[in-house]
């Protein structure tokens, strides 16, 4: 029996159903509703499941870590589920702290955008690190959101002490919001409060915690600045994807452009050096069989670096609404597991 666990009105749960439905391979549906609500893991036993993320509606940043700690204790469950998993539970969960995966990819010698500071609990902590070290341009990120919540693009000049902050987060009332827009903030007292609040100044526990990695300068494509997401499925790269952004932060849900790779016109030694790093990169997860990796090249060299992996990191919606390759794979790979 395939099982897909996942949202029943989500689009990975259409697209993954239809690709299903053109193979002939019957697919039963367990909603996150019915996992949250008490569900029997057991029935579970001996089937073929996907684990799809949940979909919510919440831009709320201290609710989004409550429900994702409810997700993570629901994964560590089904890791106790004898059944085959396209990606297990275990390395879902090991590279969705972005902190431990990318120590394992430095561990193994991939070329990553590196940590530089792995435990950020204050503003004042990040700033005295940053004139210590003559970091003045970082990457924040928390430890585990997903889709640019709670990332921050943070400069500070070192002689006037100005800041300049690029966000999709707001602040409001003293609660963090999630928003699908992309800002530029130099008010400095805004931005402390931004990266207290994120860090979990005053409320430990409320937030999932901060990293700083160093900023690359980016290469670039008709003047705007680019990434890829690559999606790698049992060790064959499935699709790629730019993400092309006239800010800092690519993702593509920030009303970024979308651009067929092969535009980018670029070597074939460099596709495949990127194809290696990412292959190389996903096989240091045991269990982890699809992701989607971000990588961007560095200007100049467009040396490929992960920038982080992603174990549900599958839905491109250039491919849905083409081919549909990525789910009808997956569909083949599950049903001779069945």
């Amino acid at each position: 029996m395939v099982v897909l666990i996942g949202s029943r009105n989500s689009k990975r749960t259409e697209y993954f159903l239809k690709a299903a439905d053109n193979l002939g391979v019957p697919v039963h549906v367990t909603g996150w509703e019915d996992i949250f609500a008490g569900f029997g893991y057991g029935t579970l036993e001996g089937a073929v499941v996907k684990i799809d993320p949940p979909s919510y509606n919440i831009t709320d940043l201290e609710i989004m870590q409550e429900n994702l700690l409810i997700y993570k204790d629901a994964l560590k469950r089904m890791a106790l589920c004898r059944c085959h998993f396209l990606n297990t539970p275990e390395a879902i969960l090991s590279v969705l702290d972005k902190r431990l995966a990318k120590e394992e990819l430095v561990k193994y010698g991939i070329p990553v955008t590196d940590l530089v500071l792995g435990n950020i609990n204050s503003s004042e902590e990040l700033l005295d690190f940053m004139k210590d070290n003559k970091e003045y341009s970082l990457f924040i990120k928390p430890v585990d959101y997903s889709g640019a919540a709670g990332v921050l693009a943070f400069r500070l000049n070192p002689v006037t002490g100005r800041m300049k902050l690029y966000t999709s987060c707001r602040l409001d009332n003293g609660r963090l919001y999630n928003t699908k827009r992309l800002s530029a903030i130099d008010n400095t007292t805004e931005i402390i409060n931004i990266i207290d609040k994120l860090a979990g100044k005053g409320n430990k526990g409320s937030m999932p915690g901060l990293i700083a990695e160093k900023w690359y300068p980016k290469s670039s494509f008709n003047g705007r600045s680019y990434d890829l997401r690559v999606v790698l499925q049992y060790g064959k790269v499935q699709h790629i994807v730019v993400r092309q952004s006239d800010g800092p932060v690519t993702n593509l849900h920030l009303n970024n452009n979308a651009m067929d790779f092969k535009e980018l016109n670029l070597p074939e030694s460099i596709e495949e050096d990127i194809c290696n790093t990412c292959k190389k990169a996903a096989s240091v997860f045991k269990g982890l069989n699809v992701c989607g990796i971000d990588v961007m090249l560095d200007r100049g060299s467009r040396k490929p670096r992960i920038i982080e992996i992603n174990g549900q990191g599958d839905l491109i919606y250039q491919d849905i609404f083409s081919e549909n390759k990525i789910y009808t794979e997956q569909v083949k790979m599950l049903s001779n597991k069945a």
